[in-house]
């Protein structure tokens, strides 16, 4: 018994000298590598900006409206009777003699230079003469009103012809409509071209004046029209002072005279206005 227990010892200590066997590492497989596209690579080859704030818009104030012109001091603005006689005389004087010559000439078919001779220089002596020499038309005068600009004086005889324009683009687009007519006929005997076509176009186009002079009565707050517009502000005024004491002839006498007649028929400081 005693033998078997020593061989007994002796084989546990030879086990415990045994070195223990030593554990082999295992390899991980390696991650499979993702290739990368060429867009991805340059995104990341490129730093990223700094993108910066966004300024905010600064917003435009809106410009005012321009304030309604008003007459100078020291002048009284004419409304209704006055400048519905200034009108009248005007017009007469204008384009009222030549249509007058025209209708006749229709009607009865009279010789009609001579006439229209002398309607045509009664017009230009209105239109252009009256306002340079006296600062008035006919109208004016006998009306006893006058125009005035925005620093109260009288508005020169540019805005006297330009003023009448209005009224005369009306007999123009009319001419204009009647040679377009007569050119469509077989029988007219007016024949097209590129004169005649120019001419018949610049004829319709008139009608924008009184076009325009419409809208701008229309739209403006102290209704304004466009030649009173583009000459800076222009009013029909009572007048100051009597245009025969700058000249004693004897058309300017019988022009008063005219107005002193028209004064006692009719009420003109009665102005209503609308």
């Amino acid at each position: 018994m005693g033998l078997l227990e020593k061989a007994g010892k002796i084989s546990d200590e030879e086990k415990k000298e045994e070195p223990a066997p030593v554990a082999t590492p295992v390899k991980a497989d390696p991650a499979p590598v993702t290739k990368k596209s060429k867009a991805s690579r340059k995104k990341s080859a490129k730093a990223p900006k700094k993108v910066a704030p966004k300024k905010p818009k600064k917003t435009r104030a809106k410009r005012p409206k321009s304030e309604p012109k008003v007459i100078p001091e020291g002048f009284e603005e004419v409304v209704g009777a006055r400048s519905s006689l200034r009108l009248f005389i005007d017009f007469s004087v204008n384009f009222g003699f030549i249509i007058a010559i025209f209708v006749a000439f229709a009607l009865i078919e009279i010789p009609t230079t001579l006439f229209l001779s002398v309607a045509l220089l009664l017009s230009i002596f209105n239109l252009i003469i009256m306002p340079i020499r006296f600062k008035r038309s006919m109208g004016n005068v006998i009306s006893r009103t006058q125009f005035i600009n925005s620093r109260g004086d009288n508005a020169t005889f540019i805005y006297h012809s330009m003023k009448n324009t209005t009224l005369a683009s009306y007999f123009i687009f009319l001419l204009g409509v009647f040679f377009g007519i007569s050119m469509l006929g077989d029988s007219s005997g007016i024949e097209g071209g590129d004169f005649m076509n120019a001419f018949i176009a610049i004829c319709l186009s008139t009608i924008l004046i009184p076009l325009l002079d419409y809208i701008f009565r229309r739209t403006r707050e102290d209704s304004m029209g466009l030649w009173e517009v583009a000459f800076g502000g222009i009013w029909l005024a009572k007048a100051t002072s009597s245009p025969s004491d700058n000249s004693k002839s004897r058309f300017m006498q019988r022009l008063e005279s005219m107005a002193d007649y028209a004064e006692s028929r009719v009420d003109l400081d009665d102005e209503t206005e609308d």
